[in-house]
């Protein structure tokens, strides 16, 4: 490219940095009395036992201090009965409250979301500010202070956490409760673990290859593998701003794993959409990780696997037609042996509004589908005035695809008959079949 055209590619990037910077700070500056934070369908608030605010999506916390007290007299004006308050309707919102140690959490929503499916989203937000600090760190910082400003400890991750809440609305991954994986060649997915297991020091606990939330590969003990919330949680701050440059090397707690300590991770982008997380239990071995990180390089390098990576990488989702079938949205399958899942993209004609409603359709079918009944449902078909949509379990999957209108039951079947066919033939190419172990 000439001189020129990267001037103007950095002009137009840095433009769309300015755009992003000043949404954020209109968000920032909203309150719960102006008209634009009324009108958000979700929020998410995090306050203190003692009513300090912590985290707000949208608004400034401290702007927001008079609601925080208003939440915080609720929880603890139910907190000595023996059924403590858990919801509520006020008009067209639903109320969730979490609450776990000294943190108080409340999801309000006006899209008619489930209950159990804003608990869970709250968890996975308390989850987060887990990873940062731990479980124990954040009893006994309330324990020496109850009235202690968290926003002090949590300053420059809220970018973190706000990316969270925004996935939630948007990615099943949560929801679903398995790993997003790349597709892309076999051959190339073994030929990265490989890679990464040759070149393994002794202190290296985990390695891992992502691309934005997908996973191409991963390296792990034999006999321990990390939850997949966690790895949520970990892929999603590698994914933030703050991470998409440089080395990093970071303590994160891992709550499934032990929410009371932290591992160490370092974080660096071996391309320009892949990112490369080795984790160790080592806080001193950062410049073994670079040396690992180095020789990885060096090897993918060779035969040109490290470009090959960067181009499937850049690639985007499968599209509905690609599946050799018509009348398809989308759709995401998720293999419960291997707790991972690939969801193709939508069709053209599909706008946000439907996108996210259709999210939204599976998220609820899924709570329906996988509910602790000794005769779980194992198919449900949901048709709106706007939308077709099936859900389907069986020992093996979950299946969930929203279809055109215009197609009948029995099309549905033999669309998914078919697509279930193409999955079989391509599943090398879409799951990490065989992680690499040690």
């Amino acid at each position: 490219m000439d001189g020129n055209g990267s001037s103007n590619l950095m002009q137009a990037g840095a433009s769309s940095v300015d755009v992003d910077d000043a949404n954020i700070q209109a968000e920032k500056l909203e309150d719960f009395c102006s008209p634009e934070w009324q009108l958000r369908s979700r929020h998410f608030l995090v306050l203190s036992s003692a009513g300090k605010p912590i985290y707000t999506r949208y608004g400034n916390e401290s702007q927001l201090s008079t609601l925080m007290s208003a939440v915080q007299a609720i929880i603890s004006s139910f907190s000595d009965m023996s059924d403590p308050v858990r919801s509520m309707n006020v008009g067209q919102h639903t109320i969730v409250f979490f609450t776990s140690g000294p943190l108080y959490l409340l999801a309000v929503s006006d899209r008619n979301d489930p209950e159990e499916l804003l608990r869970n989203e709250l968890q996975l937000v308390h989850s987060q500010i887990v990873s940062i600090l731990t479980s124990a760190q954040l009893t006994k910082i309330f324990e020496q202070r109850s009235n202690f400003d968290l926003r002090q400890l949590l300053g420059g991750t809220e970018g973190i956490i706000d990316q969270l809440v925004d996935r939630l609305d948007t990615d099943l991954s949560f929801a679903l409760g398995s790993l997003d994986t790349l597709w892309m060649r076999y051959r190339l997915r073994e030929r990265v673990g490989k890679t990464l297991l040759s070149h393994r020091p002794k202190s290296l606990l985990y390695a891992m290859v992502i691309a934005d939330m997908k996973l191409v590969t991963l390296v792990r003990p034999r006999k321990h593998s990390l939850h997949p919330a966690d790895l949520h949680l970990l892929f999603n701050m590698a994914t933030s701003t703050t991470f998409v440059s440089g080395e990093h090397w970071t303590p994160v707690c891992f709550p499934k794993f032990n929410d009371q300590g932290f591992l160490h991770v370092y974080i660096n982008y071996i391309t320009p959409k892949v990112a490369l997380i080795l984790v160790s239990a080592d806080r001193d071995s950062f410049f073994t990780m670079t040396q690992c990180r180095e020789n990885v390089c060096r090897d993918l390098a060779i035969d040109d696997s490290l470009q090959r990576l960067e181009d499937a990488a850049a690639q985007r989702a499968l599209h509905p037609r690609e599946l050799g079938v018509t009348g398809l949205l989308q759709l995401y399958y998720r293999h419960k042996t291997l707790i991972q899942h690939f969801g193709t993209q939508f069709e053209d004609t599909v706008d946000d509004a439907q996108q996210r409603r259709i999210i939204n359709t599976y998220k609820r079918l899924r709570l329906h589908m996988t509910k602790g009944t000794q005769k779980p449902l194992r198919i449900i078909y949901y048709k709106s005035e706007k939308d077709t949509v099936l859900a389907w379990q069986s020992s093996t999957f979950e299946l969930y695809v929203a279809v055109v209108p215009s197609i009948s039951v029995k099309g549905i079947i033999r669309l998914v008959n078919s697509v279930l066919e193409w999955i079989k033939q391509e599943e090398d190419h879409l799951f990490v079949v065989n992680a690499p172990s040690y």
